[in-house]
């Protein structure tokens, strides 16, 4: 009776101490891996537009992929924000609506917060948009979220 009940409470302080116990370290560079990983794979993203390859540039996000810029004031309109999914970009890109030249990006950092990174620098880039010469620059943000072990792209942002 008295090996029973030992084991019983024994038992019942298990969890208690599992849940008092300090959390295991996380594996060495974990943080440093992931964030080398998104910005290869932000990198990978820009060499397939580069290269007009849409079908590569498509697996870089997801389905629900926006990117948003502003889209300055004329005299028809003020300043305001416009959007892109990721299937119209890759359609720019296949159609050869959107053609990069040049992507140059710079001064940039990842921030890891668990599945979700935050990539952000500053970038300029040259190509042709409907035919028309363009050279862009400015800062931009990039969301990834880690689904399935894979980096993708939720969004970017071109303030």
């Amino acid at each position: 009776m008295t090996r029973l009940l030992t084991t019983l409470v024994i038992a019942s302080l298990a969890p208690i101490a599992a849940w008092a116990a300090p959390p295991a370290p996380a594996p060495a560079n974990t943080t440093a891996s992931a964030e080398q990983i998104v910005e290869a794979r932000s990198r990978a993203w820009v060499k397939a537009a580069l290269d007009g390859d849409a079908d590569a540039f498509r697996t870089f996000a997801t389905d629900d992929y926006v990117m948003l810029w502003v889209d300055p004031a004329t005299e028809e309109h003020a300043a305001r924000w416009a959007t892109r999914t990721r299937d119209q970009w890759v359609d720019s890109i296949r159609s050869g609506k959107t053609k990069y030249q040049s992507v140059v990006l710079r001064n940039t950092k990842v921030h890891i917060n668990g599945d979700v990174a935050t990539f952000t620098g500053e970038y300029t880039q040259t190509g042709l948009e409907d035919g028309n010469e363009s050279t862009e620059s400015g800062f931009f943000v990039e969301t990834w979220i880690r689904r399935r072990g894979q980096w993708l792209a939720v969004s970017s942002v071109f303030p």
